[in-house]
């Protein structure tokens, strides 16, 4: 029960963190269509968050047409995404015996987009590396390194008790 608490305790903290630092005057414009809380996969969103980071007048300008610049057509990935997925429904929804060739061949489409995807979201990550200095990008990793700690003390807190020993 106290582990239970002090869970939450650490939780509702970072949270409070999270909600103080994105009121922040200086916060980060939102991510590009298709990016962001939206994605699928392990890895959606910003690798790089900024909240927190002050930016200067020129980085701001920067990241604002990064932000509204020309962006790959996701709504067009999401299309061909679903009609893969409407064939892989089809293909296992047919009685008899499955087309494992057709079913190989799609899945394979599938990755190779879901691929390119995270590719680009990787590059999109680099520009914005290359915006910000070396103090910022220290910070950006600072930061990271703390929420991973209270992660792993998170995880610790709440990993069920060993069994007792004979």
């Amino acid at each position: 029960m106290k582990k239970m608490l002090l869970a939450a305790a650490v939780m509702t903290g970072l949270a409070g963190t999270a909600g103080h630092a994105a009121l922040a005057h200086d916060a980060p414009p939102p991510p590009p269509p298709g990016e962001g809380c939206g994605g699928h996969g392990p890895h959606h969103g910003h690798l790089l968050s900024l909240q927190g980071i002050t930016l200067t007048s020129a980085q701001h300008k920067k990241l604002a047409a990064l932000m509204h610049g020309d962006h790959p057509d996701f709504r067009a990935d999401m299309q061909q995404e679903h009609a893969m997925r409407t064939q892989l429904r089809t293909l296992l929804t047919t009685p008899g015996a499955v087309d494992q060739a057709s079913l190989t061949s799609v899945e394979q489409q599938l990755d190779a987009l879901h691929q390119k995807r995270a590719a680009q979201r990787l590059q999109f990550e680099v520009k914005i590396h290359d915006i910000l200095t070396p103090d910022q990008l220290a910070q950006i990793k600072d930061r990271q390194d703390k929420i991973d700690a209270l992660h792993e003390q998170l995880h610790a807190l709440m990993a069920p008790p060993a069994p007792p020993q004979k």
